[in-house]
């Protein structure tokens, strides 16, 4: 069995709450008979990005799962600027999820894709029918000479990207990623962490799964590793610990 945590950097004032944080406490997951993580606690605040590293099967992509509340944790609570996230249409609003899976639809075109997903956060953004938005969102991403292919014809890669894309169509505060540079070339990858780089630097939030190391990288500095299953470490502060039993 395992059992972590990692307590928050800095001070925990109540002026601290005001800004965007995710909380989570005391989290556990079980999967058929086996326990994949046990009393797991972290906070990730605005302007972090935590790294979750760990084998396959160590239950990276159940976290992000029960994160942005897809699934529900077998015990413990997750709470976003003290509240808590289930049923809770703020929290839906300020956070999006890009999955292992890109979610594209074959039959649509790239910018189609796109489009549909703009109307999805028309509640969310000032770029809801903005057609020039989608176009800025594909250019940004390197994929604009796409636009009008199907989506069953991009490149794995090239899908990721489209996949990507689509945080910069709304406000959203928290971004969880599980594997956002799989399968990207260096040039996707660098435009990728550009962009999370800039989403960090402008007050957002990040977590994210990758197999690799991110350190050198332009997030080294906003980075806070969750290591499962063995111990949480931040470079930045002597504050988080980790344990295992």
């Amino acid at each position: 069995m395992l059992a972590m945590s990692l307590s928050a950097a800095g001070d925990t004032s109540d002026s601290d709450l005001t800004l965007n944080r995710l909380t989570a406490d005391q989290l556990s997951c079980t999967r058929g008979e086996r326990n994949l993580f046990r009393n797991l606690s972290f906070k990730v605040s605005a302007g972090e990005c935590l790294h979750v590293v760990g084998a396959n099967g160590c239950g990276k992509t159940s976290l992000l799962r029960i994160l942005c509340g897809i699934t529900r944790p077998d015990e413990g609570r997750i709470f976003w600027n003290n509240s808590n996230i289930a049923g809770n249409d703020v929290y839906l609003a300020e956070s999006s999820y890009i999955a292992h899976k890109d979610g594209l639809k074959n039959e649509l075109t790239a910018i189609e894709n796109l489009r549909w997903y703009q109307l999805l956060a028309a509640q969310k953004s000032a770029n809801a029918g903005n057609e020039d938005a989608l176009d800025d969102c594909l250019e940004a991403l390197g994929i604009l000479d796409c636009a009008d292919l199907f989506a069953q014809q991009l490149s794995f890669g090239q899908r990721r990207r489209l996949a990507f894309s689509r945080l910069l169509l709304g406000s959203f505060k928290l971004w969880i990623l599980d594997e956002p540079f799989t399968g990207v070339d260096v040039s996707g990858r660098a435009s990728i962490e550009g962009h999370c780089v800039n989403h960090l630097e402008q007050g957002g939030s990040i977590i994210m799964t990758h197999h690799q190391s991110l350190k050198p990288s332009g997030l080294s500095p906003y980075l806070s590793e969750l290591n499962l299953p063995q111990q949480i470490t931040n470079p930045r502060s002597t504050n988080h610990k980790g344990a295992s039993e």
